[in-house]
């Protein structure tokens, strides 16, 4: 009896790792049902947890609802739970826990959000509503259809679902990775996990990072790095990056390069982070405010830039990127607040113009700049003098002379925001006219979200 079960067991397996082997939904979910099937024959065998874990994992990848990435995720840690229960010394079982730990704590949070989200907009729907006393009444079974359809309709997850998504945390998350590396100390998976970690905001435990330090093991990964940065391949050179950091997570540098990568991609909020987290290491790396200022600056943060730059100056007075970013930041900070935000905005709003002008010119319609984000001329014409200066500009409200933001100057998207905001007939303390502030010499950052970032340290 026994042997049958063996053989069963074994041959559900093979065809589990049949379907998996297909690599898409129906597979998983397919290769699911055969390792389920293997369980119920053999319920001891830690491999056939691991492996349904590794079929959620896979599933939950595919699953674009909030609450349905939960519950496999969930189901995804209980199964990978029960098989290191089962093999306590076998690592791929603690690769599968605290990758899908890890991943149930994201899905969490985005789904507790999505809740937040669509409670903001149905009060927001019930306070209109409120206000309206023509609205006729049928229009309640109207809510609950658009409820339904577009996702507001109230949602829970299983209790028991619950419960496994509530006890998962980021520091659960390391103590597993902590105990699968006890086993097997150059795991790249586990060690890729902690360092995800540390990017997501989690302090790991300082003694025990540390203690698998490996600075000769990261060498490669750095000069790897250099070389793909220095072919412009940016998000490959964030890669290697990555994967030095995962070795020596105490190196400076590699933050320092890794900013320099997502800066480049024009993904500020990584570039600052990394930028923070170079200075944390290392506060007298001068090269690490550069990178801070650079980041703060095309997040809008014109202020936090200045400051940045005037530190990294105090330490590296003779650095001219660091001079050239304080002088680009001052432009900015002789602006009130009101225009200072206004300036982003209107950058970002360019960046997007742009952006839609590259695609437009990929899809053969020509390129030729019409599109934009935004038309001055929407905020109505209560003011002759906003019109005035936005046809001086060189082409009234309709978008720049034909080229919309994208082919707008900083000087123009700087007057336009004083404009917008009602400051163009009076400088602020640090002073300016209406005519365009001249350009510092050899900005940092020659049009907002087209870093200059500075090469890699070797």
């Amino acid at each position: 009896m026994a042997e049958d079960k063996a053989a069963l067991s074994a041959a559900a397996k093979e065809r589990g790792n049949a379907f998996f082997a297909k690599k898409t939904k129906e597979g998983y979910e397919q290769a699911l049902a055969a390792y389920k099937e293997a369980i119920a024959f053999d319920p001891e065998d830690k491999i056939f947890h691991g492996n349904c874990s590794a079929c959620h994992i896979e599933i939950a990848k595919d699953v674009w609802d909030p609450i349905e990435k939960v519950t496999a995720y969930a189901q995804a840690f209980a199964a990978a739970q029960r098989c290191t229960e089962l093999g306590p010394t076998w690592v791929k079982g603690f690769v599968r826990k605290a990758t899908s730990e890890f991943e149930l704590v994201q899905a969490r949070e985005k789904w507790e959000d999505k809740k937040k989200r669509d409670e903001d907009f149905q009060t927001e729907r019930r306070e209109r509503k409120a206000k309206s006393a023509e609205k006729p009444a049928v229009d309640e079974d109207l809510d609950a259809d658009f409820g339904d359809k577009f996702g507001f309709a109230e949602k829970v997850l299983d209790p028991e679902i619950s419960s496994i998504a509530a006890a998962a945390s980021f520091g659960a998350c390391e103590a597993t990775c902590r105990e699968g590396l006890g086993l097997e100390p150059k795991n790249v998976q586990l060690r890729m996990l902690l360092q995800s970690l540390r990017d997501r905001g989690h302090p790991t435990d300082e003694e025990s990072d540390r203690s698998v330090r490996d600075q000769e093991a990261a060498a490669p990964f750095k000069a790897d790095g250099n070389a793909a940065f220095a072919k412009k391949n940016f998000k490959e050179a964030a890669e290697h990056y990555t994967k030095a950091l995962t070795e020596d997570p105490f190196d400076h540098v590699f933050y320092s390069n890794r900013s320099a990568c997502y800066a480049e991609e024009q993904d500020f909020e990584k570039a600052l982070r990394d930028a923070d987290k170079c200075i944390k290491l290392n506060p007298q790396f001068a090269k690490g405010f550069s990178r801070q200022a650079l980041a703060l600056y095309n997040l809008g943060r014109y202020p936090d830039a200045e400051t940045a730059a005037q530190t990294g100056l105090d330490l590296d007075p003779a650095s001219a990127p660091l001079q050239n970013l304080l002088k680009q930041a001052q432009v900015e900070t002789k602006e009130t607040p009101e225009v200072q935000a206004l300036i982003h905005k209107f950058r970002q709003e360019k960046q997007q113009d742009q952006k839609m002008k590259q695609l437009m010119q990929g899809l053969n319609m020509g390129g030729n700049g019409n599109f934009q984000v935004f038309s001055p001329g929407q905020f109505g014409n209560s003011t002759g003098g906003l019109d005035g200066l936005l046809s001086g500009l060189g082409g009234g409200g309709g978008g720049f002379g034909g080229g919309g933001k994208a082919s707008m100057s900083d000087d123009q998207i700087r007057q336009m925001a004083r404009a917008m905001a009602g400051a163009s007939a009076s400088a602020p303390s640090g002073g300016y006219s209406s005519a365009a502030t001249p350009a510092p010499p050899t900005p940092p950052v020659a049009e907002a979200g087209k870093p200059t970032a500075f090469a890699p340290k070797s």
